[in-house]
């Protein structure tokens, strides 16, 4: 799962987005302002506040579009929809998350000078329109390891799985490992003895409204075995599978697939206000995104702990490692 760009401009910027998109695409998944987020059916207001909860970062164009008369001066200038577009998604994500791609002519409002922008020269191709300099994609580059860093260290902000990933964690994960280490090579797991454990988190593809009822089809479909473990705090019921038989046994794989999601997807159904069956396009981009944050919270609360970074695993559903 792949953190999720925006990137929006005027008709006019679309080479220079489609340059970007391009450049980014490897490590990102890229949506145009043209790739189908807008919808016809709703305002664009509204439509616009919806998408910019989807995404991850917010890139605008500002192309020399439009010529403005400011004090008796004429400056070139970006179009106000762009502007507006950029505002909106800087209150959404957050001014280290939403960023100016900008032409170097062009004059921007003296109220986002400190906010980080790149700045690119143009040149005509042969059929006469307008397109970035060969140092672009050099630029684009130092963008790169600016938002590489931000994905890196984790976005603890105020989304419903930021939140859902620190409980999950603080209360189950950080509990259930330090109950491992503290037992040793003797770890008891219902009636029978291990001599080692590891915690495997297994994240769904997608949320459902009855996470308990998902978690219990897939482990029984991998023949996973249903039995509690006790730790100083409570006992959790958990599910284990093991490498040898007998009594006493090697290693037991400790599975968990985190019904707490369930918490997200209604958090999503509120949202959108859902009134039908099935889910849109936008329900289905804000639950990857919500799934995508929640892994990579947990991800980074696991790394910072050291009992937790020696035994715990996060997979998919296919038991890949994510």
């Amino acid at each position: 799962m792949k953190p999720r760009i925006f990137i929006g401009s005027s008709t006019e910027g679309l080479a220079v987005v489609q340059r970007i998109k391009t450049f980014f695409e490897p490590d990102y998944d890229c949506y145009i302002w043209n790739d189908g987020i807008f919808q016809f059916n709703e305002g664009f207001l509204e439509t616009l506040l919806k998408s910019a909860s989807l995404f991850d970062f917010g890139f605008m164009v500002f192309a020399a579009d439009d010529i403005s008369r400011i004090r008796n001066q004429e400056y070139n200038t970006a179009r106000d929809n762009v502007l507006f577009e950029y505002g909106l998604f800087l209150g959404r994500v957050g001014i280290d998350r939403a960023y100016i791609i900008k032409e170097d002519t062009v004059k921007i409002p003296s109220d986002i000078l400190g906010v980080t922008l790149l700045s690119y020269a143009t040149t005509y191709n042969q059929d006469g329109i307008k397109i970035p300099n060969q140092d672009f994609e050099t630029q684009l580059s130092n963008l790169k390891k600016k938002i590489d860093e931000k994905v890196a260290l984790g976005h603890l902000g105020l989304l419903p799985s930021t939140v859902i990933a620190i409980s999950y964690f603080e209360n189950f994960i950080k509990l259930l490992a330090d109950e491992i280490i503290r037992q040793g090579d003797k770890i008891q797991i219902g009636d029978k003895i291990y001599k080692s454990a590891k915690i495997r988190i297994v994240i769904p593809r997608n949320l459902d409204a009855d996470m308990k009822r998902q978690a219990t089809i897939y482990f029984r479909k991998i023949h996973f075995e249903s039995c509690p473990i006790t730790t100083v705090h409570r006992s959790y019921p958990i599910y284990v599978e093991s490498t040898s038989e007998g009594n006493v046994k090697d290693e037991a794989i400790i599975a968990d697939m985190p019904t707490i999601l369930s918490g997200i997807d209604k958090a999503i159904d509120m949202y959108f206000r859902v009134g039908h069956i099935g889910k849109t396009q936008e329900q289905q981009l804000t639950e990857e995104r919500e799934l995508n944050n929640f892994t990579r919270v947990l991800s980074l609360l696991i790394s910072q702990e050291a009992f937790c970074r020696e035994i715990v695993e996060i997979v998919d559903d296919d038991n890949q490692p994510i």
